[in-house]
């Protein structure tokens, strides 16, 4: 006898529960979570469950993780080839999820609905800033377009310096958080002014921005600041610790608890103490914070990661590559970006050892995860 499962008895909330799921409700959703968003969103149509089940912030962190193999490639650098006098910044977004086409390709700005100061994307969220104190977010798989509300800056838009951001699910309420973090400069002193930051907290349940106090950036260098690795319900950013120096830096992790909202000091490996900013890259391997690192000496890479916490283990070393010299970002099934010395992007796998040429010349290589997520942007 077949035993058969009513979806109109699944409840979003106890299914993406850990503990109190069936067997056969947790198929369920393991299964739609391999869907693409395209299906899902049809699916919502079945019953009322399954379009409350899509609507779940837990549904659509797990939808995340479990759309690796859908996830596309877009690459982001200064393009010097039709005029070395006049670079320009290219977004490239590969249409090959498994890259065993690199020639499909497309142009990503023109797939946007804004193309002004594009980030990401970040857990399937593009953000655009307009002006400084105007944010809109934008996803690409549901089309969905928000204006956030604007903020209340202590300065004017032309005392803005840097911006440094950070989204990611908070598990605890289980709802989004994007942290805005503002640095302004004297343009008429040419300082920045580092006591002088502003935080800055958005809610998407309530669709309002609040201040955060009770951190001081004194210490921390957040000028050259790259973008934000989101893991395990906090939002981790590689900062210089003290002045920024292009030969020789402490770099530490600056981690921020979306549950919490409490602001951690993290230590990389010792061997960050004696690598200059340029052969260093942050980001995620296999699921855990690591770092990929070019040892310049031995003309190689290493790769550690944080497996347990503040603990790190070095998982492997690759055997001297000629003619390289800067690590670019991890990417799928254990292989990762590197640069020639020549300014050319090349893919590496370390169980093969084999190297595929990208064809793309230029400097400022910044790959993205271009993951397809069911977050709605819309109420």
């Amino acid at each position: 006898m077949t035993k058969t499962l009513k979806t109109e008895n699944l409840d979003a909330d106890k299914i993406m529960a850990t503990n109190n799921g069936n067997f056969f409700e947790d198929m369920v959703v393991e299964i739609l979570s391999k869907f693409p968003v395209k299906s899902l969103l049809r699916f919502r149509c079945v019953c009322k469950s399954w379009y409350e089940l899509f609507e779940s912030p837990s549904f659509i962190s797990k939808h995340l993780k479990a759309g690796n193999s859908n996830t596309r490639l877009i690459l982001r650098y200064v393009d010097s080839s039709d005029d070395p006098e006049f670079p320009r910044l290219r977004d490239c977004l590969f249409l090959d999820p498994t890259l065993a086409n690199i020639s499909l390709e497309e142009d990503l700005l023109l797939l946007m609905p804004i193309d002004d100061h594009l980030r990401g994307p970040f857990e399937g969220l593009f953000i655009m800033f307009i002006g400084g104190d105007e944010i809109a977010l934008y996803n690409r798989a549901t089309r969905d377009l928000k204006f956030l509300p604007k903020l209340t800056l202590i300065d004017n838009l032309e005392s803005i310096y840097t911006i440094m951001f950070g989204l990611g699910l908070d598990p605890k309420c289980n709802y989004y958080k994007l942290v805005y973090i503002v640095t302004y400069h004297d343009s008429e002193l040419g300082e920045v002014l580092n006591d002088s930051r502003q935080v800055f907290i958005y809610s998407f349940s309530d669709n309002s921005w609040r201040n955060f106090q009770g951190f001081e950036f004194g210490t921390y260098d957040l000028n050259e600041v790259l973008d934000c690795t989101y893991h395990n319900g906090a939002c981790h950013w590689l900062v210089p610790f003290g002045p920024f120096h292009p030969l020789c830096c402490h770099y530490v992790i600056l981690s921020f608890d979306m549950s919490d909202e409490v602001f951690e000091e993290i230590q990389g490996p010792n061997c960050l103490l004696e690598i200059s900013p340029e052969h260093t890259v942050f980001g995620l391997y296999n699921d855990s914070l690591s770092f990929l690192v070019f040892d310049e000496r031995e003309s190689c890479f290493d790769i550690w990661t944080m497996k347990e916490r503040y603990h790190w283990t070095k998982e492997f070393s690759t055997t001297p590559i000629l003619a390289v010299d800067a690590p670019i970002g991890f990417w799928k099934n254990d292989t990762f970006f590197i640069g020639s010395n020549t300014k050319e992007l090349l893919l590496y796998d370390p169980n093969s050892e084999e190297i595929i040429d990208f064809q793309h010349k230029g400097c400022c290589f910044t790959i993205f995860f271009d993951k397809e997520s069911l977050f709605t942007l819309k109420g």
